[in-house]
């Protein structure tokens, strides 16, 4: 049987095909699908160019919100990330009826708006990890 050297060791093909796939980690997920955690560097910017909202490193469980109120990423921010894979960077714009319409962005204690009504958005994103 022929032999490899691995680190100064001499090792039979078989057995370094298995330590190589041992080091995998295959419980993770290649690409973002439905009901995955995952961590991404992100930036949101208005139709004026104006950043509302950035992380170089948050983590999200990909969901889709269907109602108002609910938990859950904005549909056009959920079908822009879904299928991408670690090390991907995407640029996507989001339309006001697959963002938050016609209600806008406030902010509850101060008033501000902060997304204003019938807005598109548009998303760099960059995918860190996937859980």
């Amino acid at each position: 049987m022929s032999m490899i050297s691995l680190a100064g060791r001499r090792v039979a093909p078989l057995l370094l095909l298995a330590l190589v796939l041992a080091a995998c980690d295959s419980s993770a997920p290649e690409f973002i699908e439905d009901g995955a955690s995952v961590t991404m560097a992100y930036e949101g910017r208005l139709e004026n160019g104006n950043v509302f909202d950035s992380s170089s490193a948050a983590t999200f469980t990909i969901a889709r919100a269907t109602n108002p109120g609910d938990r859950g990423l904005i549909p056009g921010f959920y079908d822009g990330v879904l299928g991408l894979a670690v090390g991907e960077e995407k640029t996507f714009d989001i339309p006001p009826d697959q963002a938050y319409g016609e209600a806008g962005i406030v902010n509850a204690q101060t008033g501000e708006v902060i997304i204003p009504p019938n807005e598109t958005l548009t998303f760099y994103v960059r995918i860190l990890a996937i859980q």
